[in-house]
């Protein structure tokens, strides 16, 4: 496979991640009482920025694509104060959660809940750190910047299933397809996953178990509560 074909699965997968946050967000925000204005201020800051790196994301695909890679590397810089930002804004979106009597994801209390977006943003500093980390390396370097972007998908995903009447399964299927996505594109062109791939993968499962194991202790709820409180 060609470079440039290699770089439109990355170009590809980014649209397909935009599609995913677009089709979880919209409805479910216009679906709620009072449409999309009774959303608050900080959640449409907070969906505006996550939008925005995954549309950076698709764009700097296709400037590989492309071979414009001088505009690739002054859009990074963009790309880090995003990544900045995001974090910053899943703090203070986590915080206004617990902030909430009616907080609750999968039907678990507040404290249980914030594990789903804490675990999401966790794994998206690392992957995304070892993105920049491994900027010498551009095999690796988009594999880790598409895993951080499905790293924390899983929210928009969450809300399609919600929209569908689907049940549970269909979020890990969603999210389990991507990642196999990745796996396949790694057998065609090096006949083996990246490592990158499945170390995102493990970090995808880890998360995945904390969530039915972690997030029931005392010793998280005492987390939430001093981080998050």
């Amino acid at each position: 496979m060609s470079k440039q074909r290699g770089e439109r699965f990355f170009f590809i997968m980014g649209l397909a991640l935009i599609a995913i946050v677009l089709a979880g967000f919209v409805p479910f925000g216009l679906m709620r009482p009072g449409g999309a204005t009774s959303v608050p201020a900080l959640l449409h800051v907070h969906g505006a920025v996550f939008l925005s790196w995954f549309v950076l994301f698709s764009i700097q695909a296709r400037l590989i694509g492309a071979r414009n890679v001088g505009l690739h590397k002054r859009l990074g810089q963009l790309s880090v104060l995003l990544a900045a930002m995001m974090i910053v804004l899943a703090y203070l979106v986590m915080r206004h959660a617990c902030g909430r009597a009616d907080f609750s994801i999968a039907g678990l209390p507040g404290a249980a809940s914030i594990i789903f977006p804490f675990t999401d943003i966790v794994n998206f500093t690392i992957a995304y750190g070892l993105a920049l980390a491994n900027r010498q390396s551009p095999a690796v370097h988009k594999r880790w910047m598409l895993i951080a972007g499905i790293l924390m998908i899983d929210p928009a995903v969450a809300r399609i299933a919600m929209t569908l009447d689907g049940p549970p399964p269909m979020i890990l299927a969603i999210e389990l397809a991507l990642f196999v996505a990745l796996i396949v594109y790694d057998v065609r062109t090096r006949r083996r996953p990246s490592w990158a791939t499945m170390c995102g993968l493990g970090l995808y499962l880890a998360a995945l178990a904390s969530k039915f194991t972690v997030a029931h202790t005392p010793a998280w709820a005492n987390f939430v509560d001093a981080v998050f409180g």
